[in-house]
């Protein structure tokens, strides 16, 4: 019996012990958890999980790359592993030796001229997927093949964007503004939808201008040479992949050239801005496409060129501290009038380089010329759009500018004019509310924590006032209450949680959609594999430029315009043969050494008035070449309202739908794209803008309010194949006559 208690009180003993040894090791990784480094690091990384899972969810759909450049970016990763004979050391060597060879051209794209790979293009996303997949492949003997490599480098490397905004944010500002920018630009649509699975570029060049910036003010508050040059590296990264590295690079100047205006005392900041710049200058100067003029003597290079010899002077000790600052001042103004009048000098004898029509519609949002407002990208987006991408995280940025700009401090200044610059830069251009968004989540961040803090403050405060009233603590709560009410939809309601398993354009044929049922829309990968299959090699296939490096890249035949739209005549050339008559494009189509047309679009069926007809019409909201026909007629300074017009179709249970139609004109008759796009095939028999069979009321198919016509048959164009399922992309064969045979 005592042996039995004694045994009792032993177990109970050593539980206790226990249960003293747990409760100690759970409080000490419950004080571990708590500690705000490790909880920054937790979120940090479930953030960098939460963009990666949302980039890598369309790959359900299968491993394909998505929109267009990508399979151009692709090609160039290839030519890259092509010319990585001992090591893809070669390969690289290969890309920059460019400026001691004989610069071949490839006639796979612009044909029959060709286009220069290397001058034409940034080496960036082709040279880092070549690297990994030679990493991968030779080094550790993985089975991998480089398209798939090139298709997860997007979502890998967009990810790591939440890390360095981590960094920078709490560089800025604190901790707390960190982890809010991490998990923001995690789930920003405007962010994710460019940098998706199977993307292109953006998802390089955004992490590194987070880290450029990180670098530079780390640089600057530690007086830093390392960070500096970190910081002239990520900006070198930067030029390798994205045109816009023009925003990063004159960003900086101009913070820099301001700032010392003000301060041109501070020998840090300018010794930081000279190695950074002068680390991207070179980097730019190294880049065929790019060169030493474009980074030292063009347009764009005339600020960062004006801040170097600002921050010269600064080092030199010829600009003085305050005590001279009038003077200082008036100096500054005779250099910036006299540096204006040698740049307008320079421009006019041509030798600085003129600026592209891109950019200036950048600079100068109403002066576009025809080739920029014929891409869709290239528009200028609407405030409606805008807020759909970023909601009330908005109202949040202009709150932190607003009260950022007045701090005279130099990191709320920077943080203050990257906002202010990069949603000027994104409202000029659709494609530029890509660059809105590091800033718009990192000054959303440092104003939800600027106004969460001082609402605790006040909270905490045993007598809450405010500019010496008293304000009760549930105001205060209330008021919390509605500001995280007011972030919430930028959340729960993100287009990106909501989008993010959309399919590759491909498997849609380029029509946006969130879903697939049963691959019904694969006509532009049934074209693609016949054109391949049945179009022998070297053969020279004329399409509009939206669909030139599908055709190039995925069945390696030549094409005569493509999405990099680098020769306006060209793309002038193929315009005026879509849009003239079948003897104009023949000579157009022989002079380019054409054997086969490609034309798209997605017709869609309907039984007028609950007839037993299918009835085929184009629609308003879906566009294919005949609402592109808008642009090309544009391209060469036609009307469009000769082309096409929008009619009407109502339906018998109500509603009414706009279609776009030919317009009942000459022009429209014998445009030789029409006659291509309304050919009849097995299936499509019958268009809306055509008289019924039958006679019917008017003369009209029911419910279609528009004008009637028929498009004749082409007469020099053998129809050869029509995709499957849908008959949306034609491919054609052209038939020359005696006359155009030479």
């Amino acid at each position: 019996m005592l042996n039995n208690q004694r045994m009792v009180w032993g177990m109970k003993d050593k539980l206790k012990t226990t249960l003293v040894k747990v409760s100690k090791r759970l409080l000490h990784y419950l004080s571990f958890f708590s500690e705000p480094k490790v909880i920054a690091i937790i979120v940090v990384f479930l953030s960098l999980s939460i963009a990666l899972t949302l980039r890598l969810t369309p790959s359900k759909w299968g491993v394909y790359l998505n929109e267009f450049d990508p399979y151009y970016e692709y090609y160039l990763a290839t030519k890259v592993i092509e010319h990585s004979k001992n090591s893809i050391i070669d390969g690289i060597i290969w890309w920059f030796s460019w400026w001691f060879d004989s610069h071949p051209r490839d006639t796979l794209f612009w044909a029959p001229r060709g286009r220069d790979l290397r001058r034409s293009s940034q080496p960036g996303a082709a040279i880092v997927s070549a690297i990994i997949y030679y990493f991968l492949k030779v080094i550790l003997g993985l089975d991998v093949d480089l398209y798939t490599v090139h298709a997860y480098l997007p979502p890998i490397a967009a990810s790591l964007a939440s890390i360095f905004a981590y960094l920078l944010n709490k560089e800025i500002h604190s901790r707390e503004a960190g982890i809010l920018s991490a998990f923001f630009i995690a789930i920003s649509w405007g962010y994710i939808y460019r940098t998706t699975f199977g993307a292109k570029h953006e998802a390089l060049a955004i992490p590194a201008l987070f880290a450029t910036f990180y670098f530079f003010i780390r640089a600057y508050k530690k007086d830093s040479l390392l960070n500096a040059i970190l910081a002239g590296l990520s900006l070198g990264i930067i030029v390798f992949s994205w045109g816009a590295y023009l925003y990063p690079w004159n960003f900086i100047a101009l913070v820099t050239f301001l700032w010392i205006l003000t301060h041109p005392g501070d020998t840090k900041l300018a010794k930081i801005y000279l190695i950074t710049n002068i680390i991207g200058q070179i980097f730019i100067a190294v880049t065929p496409r790019f060169g030493p003029k474009a980074a030292f003597y063009s347009v764009m290079a005339t600020l960062p060129m004006t801040t170097n010899l600002l921050a010269t002077l600064v080092l030199l000790g010829k600009l003085k501290p305050t005590l001279q600052m009038k003077s200082n001042r008036t100096a500054l103004s005779i250099l910036g009038i006299g540096l204006v009048i040698i740049f307008l000098v320079l421009w006019q004898l041509g030798i600085i380089a003129s600026v592209s029509f891109r950019i200036l519609a950048v600079i100068i949002p109403l002066w576009r010329e025809v080739g920029v407002t014929t891409v869709a990208e290239h528009a200028i987006p609407t405030w409606v759009a805008l807020f759909q991408d970023y909601k009330n995280l908005m109202f949040f940025s202009m709150f932190a500018f607003f009260i950022l700009l007045p701090r005279k401090d130099f990191k709320m200044r920077f943080m203050a004019l990257f906002w202010v610059t990069s949603l000027y830069a994104a409202s000029s251009m659709a494609r530029l509310t890509l660059l809105y968004a590091p800033a718009v989540v990192s000054i959303a961040s440092i104003g939800i924590v600027e106004l969460f803090t001082s609402l605790f403050t006040l909270y905490k405060s045993r007598e809450s006032r405010y500019r010496g009233k008293i304000v009760s603590s549930e105001a205060i709560v209330l008021t919390i209450i509605i500001l995280i009410i007011l972030i919430t939809p930028y959340v729960f309601q993100n287009p990106s949680i909501r989008h993010s398993h959309q399919p590759p354009l491909i498997l849609t044929s380029s029509i946006p959609m969130s879903d697939i049922n049963d691959y019904k829309y694969v006509d532009w990968i049934s074209a693609l594999e016949w054109i391949k299959t049945n179009i022998p090699p070297n053969t020279v296939i004329a399409t509009w430029w939206d669909y030139g490096y599908w055709i190039s890249v995925n069945t390696l035949r030549n094409t005569t315009c493509d999405n990099g739209t680098i020769d306006s005549k060209q793309i002038r050339k193929i315009a005026r043969a879509f849009m003239l008559d079948e003897e104009t494009a023949l000579e157009i189509f022989k002079e380019l050494g054409v054997e086969y047309v490609v034309v798209y679009e997605p017709f869609q069926p309907l039984r007028p008035m609950g007839g037993f007809v299918e009835v085929y019409f184009s629609s308003a909201y879906v566009g294919g070449d005949l609402a592109k026909s808008t642009q090309m007629a544009r391209w060469i300074g036609l009307d469009p309202d000769k082309y096409r017009t929008i009619a009407y179709v109502s339906f018998q249970q109500g509603g009414r739908i706009p279609v776009i139609v030919p317009a009942d004109t000459p022009e429209a008759r014998n445009a030789t794209l029409y006659r291509l796009l309304f050919s009849k095939t097995l299936r499509r028999r019958y268009f809306i803008h055509e008289p019924p069979p039958m006679p019917a009321q008017g003369g009209k198919w029911p419910g279609y309010d528009g004008p009637v016509l028929v498009i004749p048959e082409p007469e020099h164009f053998e129809l050869v194949y029509a995709s499957e399922p849908n008959e949306w992309v034609l491919i054609f064969k052209v038939i020359y006559t005696n006359s155009t045979k030479g």
